[in-house]
């Protein structure tokens, strides 16, 4: 199976992330979650039920205040691209803003993405949400962009085990 390696990119906040152009923010006691333009209340209200749901188990309460961002699939490439970023990765992690971003296509059927999701990731896009939340988690929880420890970290999560972060050594290898 495809190492799964999501952006944890370095690049400057989306403008459109945290300003009024959210169709809704609601925050929680540190974390806090938003909708990009193009959602309706009601369907940003929905996903973001769906990534609480996928949260709660692995505690992200301990990232402090933190920021999770969905984007309509319609402009993930065009995001993505514009920043030097893979387009088939449906989240990436801006650790320096505290926030992840996650595509919309991970918490519904999205007519030509889902398939290429499928495709490029051999992972039922069932699983597909929980395989992105617990390896943003894994760059988010130690603070790292090495795609490969944020893969284990993410394995040993889901396998119901709460990993320790390893030794800033790791931070500056194999990142994005």
């Amino acid at each position: 199976m495809k190492s799964l390696l999501f952006a944890a990119a370095s690049i400057s906040v989306f403008g459109f992330a945290l300003t009024g152009t959210a169709a809704y923010a609601e925050p929680t006691p540190q974390q806090k979650f938003a909708c990009n333009t193009g959602y309706s209340v009601r369907e940003c209200i929905r996903q973001l039920s769906a990534l609480r749901k996928a949260l709660k188990p692995y505690h992200p309460e301990r990232l402090g205040s933190w920021t999770w961002v969905l984007v309509k699939s319609a402009d993930w490439k065009a995001i993505l691209l514009s920043r030097g970023l893979d387009p088939d990765s449906p989240a990436f992690t801006v650790l320096e803003k505290r926030q992840t971003f996650l595509e919309e296509a991970l918490f519904v059927q999205v007519p030509g993405r889902s398939a290429e999701l499928l495709r490029f990731w051999s992972v039922p896009l069932d699983k597909m949400l929980d395989l992105a939340v617990t390896h943003e988690l894994g760059h988010a929880v130690c603070n790292m962009r090495n795609e490969h420890f944020a893969d284990s970290f993410g394995r040993i999560l889901r396998n119901g085990q709460n990993p320790a972060c390893v030794t800033a050594q790791n931070k500056s290898t194999g990142s994005h």
